[in-house]
């Protein structure tokens, strides 16, 4: 799945490329919420996205789109981001794969040029970071897959675990549902915290290499103060919160 898709899909989990030949992976997302480790980063949002694959190594791209006013936590980065990730994706065996590579966060709105990265011990003012991953996962029921996450620049490890199943609805129709529990730990230990999702989709097999989906999606984290936002209550800080989303996903 390309990476950062709509959590029913593959919630922060990157893109396994074909092990064979030329690949182009292209999907379309609308999200009432962009949440990323259960923390809200915008609110309505598009998310397109693009992934290059040959023999096992991909490259591509994932952009965030605000709709309207931003009222995520990041409000002073616009809502806007653009993730550029590379990695290489092959099997231990016929039912073990791994997953590895990299991945650069980057905000247009708030960087001053491409190589803007923070600096946590400098002046604090890049945006930008630079994170490695590696991931296993195992084609047996329920998909369980665990990745491990480490951003340089802010010198956090994140270790997330992932399950997932579809149901067979009609020829065409399914639906898939998931879950995914993660632990960020920070240099600071006080900045350590718990995040999860559970999400559901109906996914309709428009043919066999394009689909449409859409569902709902419930997660948060237990950082203080809450990381979801909840309009009702005058957008005060909710520990979880649900919404929404729909995607259009092809390969060719």
């Amino acid at each position: 799945m390309l990476r950062k898709l709509p959590l029913c899909l593959a919630l922060l989990t990157p893109v396994a490329a074909h092990a064979e030949g030329v690949s182009v992976e292209t999907a379309v997302g609308f999200e009432s919420r962009y949440v990323f480790r259960g923390v809200q980063y915008a609110e309505t949002s598009f998310q397109p996205a693009i992934t290059l694959g040959y023999n096992g190594f991909y490259v591509g791209a994932w952009l965030n789109l605000p709709v309207g006013d931003d009222g995520g936590i990041s409000a002073a980065l616009g809502g806007e981001e653009l993730d550029l990730f590379a990695g290489y994706s092959g099997s231990f065996t016929d039912i073990v794969s791994y997953d590895i590579g990299v991945t650069y966060y980057t905000f247009p709105e708030a960087m001053s040029g491409f190589g803007d990265l923070y600096e946590e011990d400098g002046d604090g003012m890049g945006s930008n970071t630079v994170e490695a991953y590696f991931g296993v996962s195992a084609d047996v029921p329920l998909s369980p897959s665990i990745y491990v996450y480490h951003d340089f620049n802010f010198d956090t490890t994140t270790v997330e675990g992932s399950l997932s199943y579809s149901f067979p609805l009609a020829d065409k129709t399914s639906l898939d549902i998931g879950g995914a529990v993660g632990y960020v730990a920070d240099d600071a230990p006080d900045d350590d915290y718990l995040y999860g999702s559970v999400t559901a989709d109906i996914v309709y097999a428009v043919t066999d290499k394009a689909s449409i989906s859409a569902g709902g999606r419930f997660g948060g984290s237990d950082l203080p103060g809450g990381s979801i936002i909840d309009e009702s209550l005058g957008f005060a800080f909710q520990s979880s919160g649900f919404w929404w989303g729909v995607s259009f996903s092809s390969t060719f």
